[in-house]
């Protein structure tokens, strides 16, 4: 079995013998994405709420008050931000009145029970022509939606709101 590693750029697994090829290509591929924009032109965001709402939460407690600070705050710089969670995310957030009352004021978008809320916010983005807001690298997803890590915009919390990186 051949020794396999990882690229340092995209994190997929390579046998060795096709890892440098694979590393000058993505090598060219960041250069090329440096001198053409440093910073996204999009607008429309798609948020992954499960990412955000568990950002810097010490107790396991999926955090309510970090989507609210996150949509605020990015909508203030002009965004257009669309949150989608996963149907668990209900029971399981330290306020579930309040996400459900986002839910039903059409702030939140919640993927159906059973679902991929991943899939969700991919489709959504695909659909939309938006950026995606998290923190996560969706490496499952990479092999058959190969332009997410394009759209992927990282992301820290602060008390007063949600930074772009």
């Amino acid at each position: 079995m051949p020794k396999r590693a990882r690229c340092p750029h995209c994190d997929r697994l390579f046998d060795r013998d096709a890892l440098d090829r694979h590393i000058m290509r993505c090598r060219e591929k960041d250069r090329r994405a440096e001198r053409t924009s440093v910073k996204s032109s999009r607008s429309t965001l798609i948020m992954d709420g499960n990412n955000i709402a568990f950002y810097l939460s010490g107790d396991g407690v999926p955090r309510l008050q970090n989507l609210v600070l996150a949509h605020r705050s990015l909508r203030e710089v002009g965004y257009r931000p669309t949150i989608v969670v996963s149907a668990a995310l209900k029971h399981k957030v330290d306020k579930p009145e309040a996400l459900r009352e986002l839910l039903a004021g059409g702030a939140v978008v919640e993927a159906q029970r059973g679902t991929n809320d991943d899939l969700l916010i991919i489709k959504l983005a695909k659909q939309k022509n938006a950026d995606i807001v998290s923190n996560d690298r969706f490496l499952d997803w990479i092999e058959r939606y190969p332009w997410v890590p394009d759209r992927i915009r990282r992301y820290r919390m602060t008390p007063s709101g949600l930074i772009l990186l």
